[in-house]
């Protein structure tokens, strides 16, 4: 048995033992029987567990890859951001030259597409780009030898493409940038410029403070302790809710790094 799976055999141990204990407390606060309220006790803990550990795998799983993909997408987005209005044609340029004749000339990158003539007009550095704004790019371009317009931009809020009549406009935001230009050919801007460590105070940072995985024995002690005051002096609410509290604290660090939060 490896050390990692020692280490997760002892976080689900420790896990158990905690939800059995709120589940004991608070099902004996109700039935008096302490042999029915054991049983019950196993039976939700193991019950939870299992949802835990098992069916929200498959969850963690999904949405790791979700985030993953979009630090992905904004990660790439801004490196390509950053470079010059030249870089970033030249970048693009080796793409679509995998499978398209391309030209680009005076910082004007064209490529040909189904007999069509495509026009790439790059805007990043506006956040939500509008039908206003959209005019205003391409009127600056508009030529007879152009038929498609590729927009490239963060985000566009329009829905109504059909500004001109004879110019077929494609939005580009930052999502299919990267899926069908950097991803699908593995050619990504530049990022060893990109500042590494941005500090910034964010609520989920001070939640992740909050339930580090060394903490999670204090409460889990300090709620082990409350419970037991519970169990003892029954009438005491005052115990059981915070007692649980804790121990769902301690739960929570243990559970909390399996999730990459």
């Amino acid at each position: 048995m490896s050390k990692f799976k020692f280490i997760n055999l002892i976080d689900k141990i420790f896990v158990t033992v905690a939800i059995f204990l709120i589940i004991y407390a608070w099902v004996n606060f109700y039935i008096r029987s302490l042999t029915t309220t054991f049983i019950l006790s196993l039976i939700f803990s193991f019950a939870i567990v299992y949802l835990l550990y098992f069916v929200l795998d498959k969850k963690k799983e999904k949405a790791n890859i979700s985030i993953t993909h979009a630090d992905a997408i904004n990660k790439n987005f801004f490196a390509f951001k950053m470079l010059t209005k030249q870089d970033k044609n030249k970048l693009l340029k080796s793409i679509l030259e995998k499978e398209h004749q391309t030209k680009l000339t005076a910082n004007k990158l064209t490529f040909v597409k189904d007999n069509k003539t495509h026009l790439i007009i790059i805007c990043c550095f506006i956040d939500n780009i509008t039908q206003n704004d959209v005019y205003n790019l391409i009127s600056e371009h508009l030529t007879k030898q152009i038929d498609v317009v590729d927009i490239i931009g963060n985000n566009f809020s329009l829905t109504n493409t059909k500004i001109f009549k004879n110019i077929e406009i494609n939005l580009i935001d930052k999502r299919q940038l990267y899926d069908d230009y950097f991803l699908k050919y593995g050619i990504y801007p530049d990022d060893s410029n990109l500042e590494k460590n941005i500090n910034k105070l964010k609520l989920k940072d001070v939640f992740k403070q909050m339930f580090l995985p060394n903490k999670a024995k204090s409460y889990f002690f300090c709620g082990l302790i409350l419970i037991f005051s519970s169990i003892i002096l029954p009438y005491h609410v005052y115990y059981l809710i915070f007692g649980s509290m804790l121990m769902l604290f301690a739960i929570i660090c243990k559970i909390l790094p399996k999730f990459n939060m």
